[in-house]
C-alpha cells in the first residue's frame, strides 16, 4: 500500500471542509465586531466555499498529474506484452 497516496487523498477530502469553516469563523467574527449580521457571514462563508473548491480543483489536478507521472514511469519499466 503507498500510504503517501493515502495521505494526499485524506488530505484533499478535508480541503473543501476546512475552507468553509475558516469562512465561517471569519463571518462571524466580522458580524460581532462590526454588528452586520449576517452579511459578513454570508460573504465570508462564499468565500470559504470557492478557495476550498479551488483548493480541490488544484490538489486534485496535481494528484492526477503525479498518478499520470507514474504509470507512464511504469510502463516505460515494464513493456506491454501482446
Amino acid at each position: 500500500m503507498n500510504y503517501r497516496k493515502l495521505a494526499a487523498s485524506t488530505s484533499l477530502g478535508l480541503t473543501l471542509p476546512s475552507g468553509i469553516i475558516v469562512g465561517l469563523f471569519i463571518g462571524y467574527g466580522l458580524d460581532k465586531w462590526l454588528k452586520t449580521a449576517p452579511w459578513m457571514l454570508i460573504v465570508w462563508t462564499l468565500l470559504g466555499v470557492a478557495s476550498g473548491l479551488m483548493s480541490l480543483i488544484r490538489g486534485l489536478a496535481k494528484y492526477n498529474r503525479e498518478d499520470q507521472a507514474e504509470h507512464s514511469e511504469e510502463r516505460g519499466r515494464f513493456p506491454r506484452e501482446n
